[in-house]
């Protein structure tokens, strides 16, 4: 629709004044979600829902029931003062229903003086707006609603209903989303706008992560042969763990994503080069295929795997079968795919097709989302499609293409308009 995308054109200050003033709130998850700021920022989204005339629902997670529903949930969390914010426009009846869902979180922010700006004091730079959250993913949130907003302004009315979700707590591992599960929000198709560069994204990966704690024996270096080191322990079950992704990267194929993948992410040990380390800790973390989830949708059947690989590790070195490791797995995350003919992968595929004059591109995503909760078990069929790219997630001077956020929140409310229309 022209009108749709003339509107875009002459309200971009407005939306980038948005999108700037949610970045400037600081919403950062501390010690991976088991506290957060989102408040700050929720009240920024909270206001700008009420004002486009949303019913909005504002609730904090209860983390025991989240523990309780879901085997994928993060425990111990605390949800005080940092609540779930949901608009919902109801539609006239007859269409089908949308969720847009997005986290307000972001990850902390520190080496201030790298920063080509502060991060909560957004700049935009040769067509790119800088600051914590520009990408991940206040800049795909704010696209999401702006587009709503593009289409009141149009005064075009829908038959289906809207459902605006701006959950805490994403990159603690998605208890906002499941809190919103439990809540009872479902539709019949949802967006996600995570930064995906404008590909349309309908899978990603499950994940498992673990701290994982050899024993050893602590010695005078000088007599290291009496001791036993710890670390050069846990290398035995980290080269068998290497090996044992190498076997998967040879026979696990998909054709939306990448082989599976097993990452050492911290390892720690020891005190000083005079002492045989006593103790070795690593955290570390693997990625699986959705073909691989067990029955629940989760990654059983790829433990089984790991840890078969590691107990053939540790049976074939005397110490550790007397002194096995001790492993904890502290998150998970499922998997999810939907087929490559599912509407809505088709719908936005034909509206970015429209807006940007060139083919759509479809594939996997490497990162896992909240995408995996709303597909698996509020039984809502949800893509990821937003902009900026994940490698400046996270980062140091993040940032978000003004061209996409743009293009985005165009190709959003035509995608909006299709579905619920």
């Amino acid at each position: 629709m022209l009108q749709i995308k003339q509107l875009v054109e002459e309200k971009k200050e407005e939306y980038l004044e948005f999108l700037k003033e949610l970045i400037k709130a600081d919403s950062t998850d501390i010690q991976h979600g088991f506290y957060g700021n989102e408040i700050n920022a929720q009240k920024i989204v909270m206001k700008k829902l009420e004002a486009m005339g949303m019913e909005v629902d504002s609730f904090e997670p209860d983390d025991s029931e989240l523990t309780k529903a879901f085997e994928e949930a993060n425990p111990g969390h605390d949800y005080n003062n940092r609540p779930d914010v949901v608009g919902i426009l109801k539609g006239a009846g007859g269409g089908k229903s949308l969720i847009l869902n997005g986290h307000i979180d972001t990850m902390p922010f520190d080496h201030l003086e790298e920063w080509i700006t502060h991060p909560l004091d957004p700049k935009v730079i040769n067509g790119k707006l800088y600051g914590r959250g520009s990408c991940d993913m206040k800049g795909g949130l704010a696209a999401a609603i702006s587009a709503l907003d593009v289409l009141k302004s149009a005064g075009i009315s829908l038959r289906g209903d809207v459902i605006v979700e701006s959950v805490v707590d994403e990159e603690g591992g998605g208890n906002g989303t499941m809190a919103c599960i439990l809540r009872g929000y479902h539709a019949d198709g949802a967006i996600i706008p995570e930064p995906t560069e404008l590909t349309v994204m309908p899978a990603h990966m499950g994940w498992l992560f673990y701290k994982m704690e050899v024993r050893g024996k602590a010695l005078h270096s000088s007599m290291k042969w009496k001791g036993v080191n710890a670390i050069e322990k846990m290398m035995v079950i980290m080269n068998a763990l290497r090996e044992l992704e190498r076997k998967w990267c040879m026979e696990k194929r998909s054709s939306m994503l990448p082989p599976p993948t097993i990452n050492f992410g911290v390892i720690e040990g020891g005190m000083a080069g005079s002492v045989v380390p006593d103790s070795c800790m690593l955290d570390f973390g693997l990625h699986y295929l959705p073909s691989d989830a067990d029955a629940d949708g989760l990654g059983k059947n790829v433990e089984k795997d790991l840890f078969d690989a590691i107990h053939f590790a540790v049976k074939g070195d005397p110490w550790l079968s007397e002194n096995p490791p001790v492993i904890k797995l502290y998150q998970q995350g499922s998997g999810y795919e939907l087929p490559r003919e599912n509407p809505l992968i088709q719908l936005i595929q034909s509206c970015h097709e429209d807006a940007v004059k060139a083919a759509a591109v479809t594939r996997g995503c490497e990162y896992g989302s909240d995408a995996r909760l709303l597909t698996n078990y509020a039984h809502t069929p949800t893509v990821l499609y937003g902009p900026g790219s994940i490698e400046q997630a996270h980062g140091i001077n993040e940032y978000v293409g003004l061209e996409q956020y743009y293009t985005c929140i165009e190709v959003l409310a035509h995608a909006i308009y299709e579905w619920c229309r």
